[in-house]
């Protein structure tokens, strides 16, 4: 073909030409046989019949043959597009699926739980006269004895959330001489310790004794300071640490049953507590995690024998759900973690430990906001605010309500009358581990009791349940590969398309057809009317006459013409 009789070509010929060439090298079905040059007899007498060659190309389209396979052809486009939106539908809700990824997990990978022992009673009466002369001047004056005494009793049931002293009590007592005095240090003078508690020799460790002292330290809990067992926080915990190497402390277990873990003997001495004091003999123990800093306790009765019981459960929680809000996947993973603006810890301690104490922080920050300070004996040293004082017990007194109680955001919905808490935005780590505890308390026998009355016995084992766990994986039901590798399935099915058959139509419709009309030299014609309707868009606003082509004799400075001068005009 000349160079003239490709310009003189019309622009939908070319476009047929291209469309059938296209047809010929497809490789999605169906679409070869809309232009399908070796046709059934019965197709090519039909073509026959038709004169002109325009005609032909116009109608052969339309025979039976090529009918049935345009039919077919849209038929499976619109399946193709239907299932395409169920599984948009389904991609776009982004579930979330938890499986068991292994149904024997042995018990030994996981860290063998910190356990706390609290009292009930928060002070060592007996240390009164010591702590007297400590914290108190030389020669102090009655009335400061008498302060310094009601304070000490006051903070016999200091504990976040559960302080048993009422404002009113609070109120009658001169607290306001004893601001010299540091509570955090009294309460730690004063709190009972190993060798008050534990009894020499009854601490074992897988069968093995050892010395309950070295390895049962004072850390701070939100009942103040309590004896714990397998931390990693206090200072003490760190240097067994350090001892004894990251990779076997904290300790593992990977036994089950009674006695395979945990075993210890507690004493309570009657000189330990004030007479008419509001605390009890009782003991919590407290499971959490090594970097743990507070979690919900368990009571012990006097005199009696507790099994507790612990099953660990693992989940973690893949990486691909990190596309959906932590709101919907109900976890933090522990790069998203954020403080609460009331503490410097954020800069002090590793993301993960924040994530694993949101809850201790969040407490701390209402602390700050209704009473404008922080107590350590509960919560991480906070050089942002000041410490509480003797007179901050009657703020705690006051909003003790409010600290006792962990409040969801949507449960005033569910109950007919509100109640003031504490509504924290904490959500448990995306690799999770928790440790289900169940307790079982038996009396002793007479023959196991103590000779002595005023002491009060406990004997504890904490034991795995089982020696082999679940571990749980939680992704998302629907990812980006199960669409991709779904869609590529059904329009497999339906169009025998591949992601080559849609880079090559996409080719076809963007370089493929440019080369064709450039083969052709449509461009040069193109540009040649883009031009000639330029020239007469611009002749319109203008009072020219004539054709473009024409000489005109010369006029008078044209006049820009207004659309609704002359409505003949009008556009």
């Amino acid at each position: 073909m000349t160079k003239a009789e490709r310009i003189d070509k019309p622009f939908m010929d070319l476009v047929r030409g291209y469309f059938r060439h296209y047809c010929e090298k497809s490789t999605i079905h169906c679409v070869r046989y809309l232009y399908d040059s070796q046709l059934h007899n019965v197709e090519r007498s039909w073509n026959e019949f038709h004169l002109s060659e325009r005609i032909l190309i116009d109608l052969s389209i339309l025979t039976p043959y090529r009918l049935i396979w345009c039919i077919l052809l849209i038929v499976s486009v619109i399946i193709c597009w239907f299932f395409y939106l169920l599984l948009s539908e389904r991609y776009v809700a982004q579930k979330l699926q938890t499986v068991v990824e292994d149904p024997q997990y042995p018990v030994f990978i996981v860290q063998f739980p910190a356990v706390g022992i609290c009292t009930d009673n928060r002070i060592n009466w007996s240390k009164l006269e010591a702590a007297k002369a400590k914290f108190l001047p030389v020669n102090a004056s009655g009335e400061l004895v008498e302060a310094f005494t009601k304070l000490v009793m006051r903070m016999e049931t200091l504990r976040f959330g559960n302080y048993l002293q009422t404002l009113v009590q609070l109120e009658d007592d001169n607290l306001e001489v004893m601001d010299f005095v540091n509570i955090t240090d009294l309460a730690l003078f004063l709190t009972l310790r190993c060798e008050d508690l534990l009894v020499t020799g009854t601490c074992k460790w897988r069968h093995s004794t050892f010395n309950c002292c070295e390895y049962f330290v004072l850390e701070k809990t939100e009942y103040g300071y309590c004896l714990v067992f397998n931390s990693e926080l206090s200072p003490r915990s760190k240097e067994i640490k350090n001892l004894q190497g990251s990779g076997f402390y904290p300790r593992h277990n990977s036994k089950a049953g009674q006695g395979s873990g945990l075993n210890f003997d507690l004493v309570l001495h009657e000189r330990f507590r004030r007479e008419h004091s509001l605390t009890t003999d009782n003991v919590y123990i407290m499971i959490k995690k090594p970097n743990q800093m507070t979690n919900v306790v368990y009571s012990m009765t006097p005199n009696t024998e507790t099994y507790v019981t612990v099953r660990p459960e693992i989940t973690w929680t893949d990486e691909s759900t990190r596309s959906m809000p932590p709101e919907r996947r109900n976890c933090l993973f522990p790069d998203e973690q954020i403080g609460f603006g009331t503490s410097d810890a954020v800069t002090r301690f590793s993301k993960n430990f924040l994530l694993t104490n949101c809850l201790n922080q969040c407490h701390e920050s209402y602390l700050v906001r209704l009473c404008n300070c922080s107590l350590p004996i509960f919560f991480l040293n906070n050089t942002r605010v000041n410490e509480c004082n003797a007179v901050s017990l009657r703020c705690i007194a006051r909003h003790n309500d409010i600290f006792s109680y962990d409040k969801r955001l949507e449960e005033d919905a569910y109950f007919s009358a509100t109640k003031p808490g504490m509504t924290c935005y904490c959500l448990v780590s995306c690799n999770l581990l928790e440790y289900y505890t169940a307790t079982t308390t038996l009396p002793l026998t007479a023959r196991r009791l103590p000779n002595i009355t005023q002491q009060k016995v406990f004997k504890v084992d904490v034991h795995y349940q089982v020696e082999m766990t679940l571990l749980y994986r939680t992704s998302l039901e629907f990812s980006s590969l199960d669409l991709i590798a779904n869609l590529g399935g059904i329009f497999g099915l339906c169009l025998g398309a591949s992601m080559v058959s849609a880079v090559e139509l996409l080719y076809y419709l963007t370089v493929g057809f440019a080369l064709h009309l450039y083969d052709h030299a449509y461009f040069g014609i193109l540009w040649q009317r883009m031009k000639l309707k330029w020239k007469r868009s611009v002749q319109y606003f203008y009072n020219g006459v004539g054709h473009l082509g024409e000489h005109h004799q010369e006029e008078t400075t044209p006049k820009m013409r207004h659309p609704f001068h002359n409505k003949t005009q009008v556009w």
